[in-house]
């Protein structure tokens, strides 16, 4: 399972519209121990959000926890893969707001046969992954998804 910045953060912060159903589909996750795969784009963004909304000792706690708990694995953005990505999802696809953040998750999603991201960024939806939760969104009520190349 993908973990995405928007479903990690709607299941830590309380204010997040969708904060229930994604701390659900979380909890659902770790009690069936399903590895956790992201990028250190997304922890990166994740941080910085943490340190925003709770404080720098905060954020280094949450650095501390995700590289200290074995069910999460964090894929490097290295150069090739962020090639990858931009040739394969930014190039292509010039009327879409995908980041390069979105980008390198796709790539990496793709590379490691990843099919599901908890998340709530229609883009993966666009890009021809499935959404946990599954709620309905922009792509999900225009029909519009593509199928991952």
């Amino acid at each position: 399972m993908f973990i995405d910045t928007s479903g990690w953060f709607a299941a830590v912060s309380r204010r997040e519209f969708h904060h229930a159903q994604v701390v659900a589909a979380y909890t659902d996750l770790v009690q069936r121990r399903a590895p956790l795969v992201t990028t250190n784009l997304v922890v990166a963004e994740m941080h910085i959000l943490t340190v925003r909304h709770r404080g720098a000792q905060a954020g280094c706690a949450l650095l501390d926890a995700i590289y200290a708990d074995p069910a999460y694995r964090v894929i490097q953005a290295t150069r090739a893969l962020e090639s990858a990505a931009t040739d394969r999802w930014l190039r292509p696809f010039p009327n879409q707001r995908f980041s390069l953040t979105d980008a390198v998750s796709f790539e990496a999603m793709r590379s490691e046969g990843i099919e599901e991201v908890l998340g709530l960024d229609h883009h993966f939806e666009i890009a021809g992954y499935r959404l946990l939760p599954q709620l309905e969104s922009p792509a999900t009520k225009r029909g519009q998804s593509r199928r991952r190349g």
